[in-house]
C-alpha cells in the first residue's frame, strides 16, 4: 500500500492547485506587484488631495484681496496674439503660390480667437 506523494504546495485533504497561482514564483511577483500598487497609488491620492486644498486655498485668497487682472480685466481669456483673433494664420510653404492658404490657429484652435490669460492662468485674480 503506498501514499501518493503530494507537493510541497498542496494542503492536506484539498485538491492540488491548478493555474497561474499554483506557481510559487508567480505568486511572489503578484504580491510585490500588489504592494507597489497600493503604495503609489495611495501616494498618488495623498498629492491630488494636497494639490486640490492648496489650489482651493490660494484662489479663495486672491479672490478675498479683490485683486483683478490687469491683462484680462477679470475676464480669464484674452485675445489670441498668434492669429489676433482671426482664429486662423496664412501659411504658405511656396514662394509663389497660386492661392492663399489658411490654417487653424495653433494657439486658440481655431474655434474662439481667444487664449486663457497667462498673467492670471484663467482665473481672473492677479
Amino acid at each position: 500500500c503506498s501514499r501518493p506523494v503530494q507537493s510541497p504546495m498542496q494542503v492536506p485533504g484539498r485538491p492540488p492547485a491548478s493555474g497561474p497561482l499554483a506557481n510559487p514564483g508567480v505568486r511572489a511577483v503578484g504580491g510585490v506587484v500588489a504592494t507597489f500598487a497600493g503604495a503609489f497609488g495611495g501616494l498618488a491620492a495623498i498629492t491630488a488631495l494636497a494639490t486640490g486644498v492648496s489650489r482651493k486655498i490660494v484662489v479663495s485668497r486672491l479672490r478675498a484681496n479683490g485683486q483683478v487682472c490687469y491683462l484680462c480685466e477679470g475676464r480669464k481669456f484674452v485675445t489670441c496674439r498668434t492669429c489676433a483673433g482671426d482664429k486662423a494664420i496664412e501659411w504658405q510653404p511656396l514662394a509663389n503660390p497660386g492661392m492663399r492658404r489658411l490654417c487653424a490657429c495653433p494657439t486658440c484652435g481655431g474655434k474662439t480667437g481667444l487664449q486663457k490669460c497667462n498673467n492670471c492662468v484663467g482665473l481672473g485674480y492677479a
